[in-house]
């Protein structure tokens, strides 16, 4: 994409976006006057926009994760790198929903990408990153911020080796849109590694099996419904297969599971 005085043009939409000192802004309302027209929000994505959210987030929010199973930041690091490497090392690895950079932050800092690029849909949670990359000094693999929306990716169609998500998909407001695009922009052999909440039965279907415990499931109120959604690890399987992507491999431990799955290669190649 071009770049001009007044921003970053692109000749295929005939869209000029505005540059800033902080992140590319390539959504679709960068840079756009809309008098009228709103699009309609999604709880899960404006929360994130709250900068009050931003700010806690890496200070007592995320670490909250762990009553759901989650392991703690570097050990959830260390199960996606063991994803990761295979496909992107040596790369440029998406952080996509990345929050404050707290992947993005750890993957630049591995030295095994040629580039990260932190993507976010909230402009708070991107200028909290910048804030946390300036305090922790600069590393040998470039970070680029990028504002953009996950069921609209600025990629490239097979361009991206890698994509990660820390828990991010269960905010999304369409998760089988953002996962097309997902599958859109991977590479043959790219990976798509992500993690997220299951459901209050998961882990009664760990011990019974999930489809044992799917009636359970489906008959128990979703807490915080407007704003986030609670998954069955099947259903995520089905996701990840209706776009194309195999190879689903996860761990999981009570409500956590991280999951990867591979854009195949053509056949034959």
């Amino acid at each position: 994409m071009p770049t001009q005085s007044t921003g970053l043009s692109c000749p295929r939409c005939s869209r000029t976006f505005p540059a800033s000192p902080a992140y590319l802004d390539l959504t679709l309302s960068s840079g756009v006057q809309q008098r009228v027209y709103a699009q309609r929000s999604w709880g899960g994505t404006e929360l994130f926009r709250n900068p009050l959210v931003s700010f806690a987030y890496e200070r007592g929010w995320r670490q909250g994760f762990a009553w759901a199973g989650f392991p703690g930041a570097d050990k959830e690091y260390d199960m996606a790198m063991s994803y990761l490497l295979p496909a992107a090392q040596g790369r440029v690895l998406v952080d996509m929903s990345c929050g404050s950079g707290l992947f993005s932050r750890r993957f630049a800092r591995s030295g095994s990408f040629s580039g990260v690029v932190a993507a976010d849909f909230s402009e708070s949670m991107l200028q909290q990153t910048r804030e946390y990359c300036r305090a922790e000094g600069g590393t040998s693999t470039p970070i680029t911020l990028l504002r953009a929306d996950v069921a609209r990716l600025p990629f490239a169609t097979g361009g991206v080796a890698a994509l990660h998500a820390g828990a991010a998909i269960h905010c999304w407001p369409n998760p089988q849109a953002a996962l097309a695009e997902i599958s859109r922009v991977l590479a043959p052999g790219g990976v798509f590694v992500a993690s997220t909440f299951l459901t209050a039965t998961a882990p009664l279907g760990a011990v019974l099996g999930d489809d044992a415990v799917r009636p359970l499931s489906r008959a128990m109120p979703s807490p915080r419904a407007s704003s986030m959604r609670y998954w069955e690890e099947a259903e995520l399987r089905d996701l990840c297969e209706a776009v194309g992507l195999q190879d689903f491999r996860r761990q999981r431990d009570w409500q956590f599971i991280l999951f990867a799955a591979t854009k195949p290669r053509p056949s034959g190649a």
